[in-house]
């Protein structure tokens, strides 16, 4: 066995995950075809049962294979399915949406509120905010987002566990300054993906992307972070489930 992709710098379910990948895109594991069993994969692998099932849930959620109880895990496809979905209806939801996707720092900077490339609350021109640009990759390392972070400077001491940590941007100054997030403002809108996100998501500059501005509001009403992601049409989709509220006996 290859012991290439199993390093000390990754999940070992992920260096599973992606040798399985690898196996699948090659030939060795044909669509259709069962893959080995667990115990069979425990032993060629030298991985715990563990290791294995969340490397086989990794296999699902790309579209690769299907887990049917009693038979086995079939592949059902040698290519990954092309769109990350996330899926929403509360802010704890983000958890996972960070939990299952990695943050990369490209740079960071302090800026002026006048200079940002997203328009920033307040009536402060001057007022100053850290400017933190990363790319966000899904599960295999495929890029899906740019990212542009602003964290009001008050708080900007977290900055330095962004990208270390899988933890959201505002737990993280929850965690450190104390205080409390109460809303996010959030608007979505269709965009022509811009020349510097192109090239790190590896797409066409102008291409269609869809944007979403996110305003994170602490108990003061102050907004203390702002983010914009930008997102290839062709990788990711949003999911937003609605619950209907009744009252007064209503149904």
């Amino acid at each position: 066995m290859s012991r290439g992709l199993f390093d000390a710098r990754k999940p070992r379910y992920l260096a599973l995950a992606e040798e399985i990948t690898q196996a699948i895109g090659d030939g060795r594991y044909a669509v259709g075809a069962l893959l080995p069993s667990e115990a069979e994969l425990c032993a060629n692998h030298k991985v715990s049962r563990h290791t294995v099932r969340e490397a086989a849930r990794v296999l699902q959620d790309l579209g690769l294979v299907a887990r049917h109880q009693g038979v086995g895990t079939r592949v059902q496809s040698s290519k990954v399915a092309s769109r990350y979905v996330l899926a929403m209806d509360a802010i704890p939801d983000l958890w996972q949406y960070v939990k299952d996707t990695q943050l990369k720092v490209v740079r960071g900077k302090v800026i002026q509120a006048k200079d940002a490339l997203t328009p920033l609350p307040g009536a402060d021109e001057a007022h100053r905010w850290q400017l933190i640009e990363a790319v966000r990759y899904a599960k295999l390392g495929e890029p899906i987002a740019w990212k542009q972070v602003y964290i009001d400077t008050e708080y900007s001491a977290v900055t330095t566990q962004v990208g270390r940590r899988r933890v959201p941007i505002y737990a993280l100054i929850e965690q450190h300054y104390g205080i409390k997030t109460v809303k996010v403002r959030q608007e979505i809108s269709a965009v022509a993906i811009p020349k510097e996100a192109a090239q790190v998501l590896r797409v066409k500059p102008g291409s269609s992307g869809l944007a979403i501005l996110r305003h994170y509001v602490g108990s003061d009403d102050r907004v203390f972070e702002v983010t914009m992601g930008v997102y290839p049409a062709s990788r990711f989709r949003y999911s937003v489930e609605l619950r209907l509220e009744y009252g007064n006996g209503r149904r």
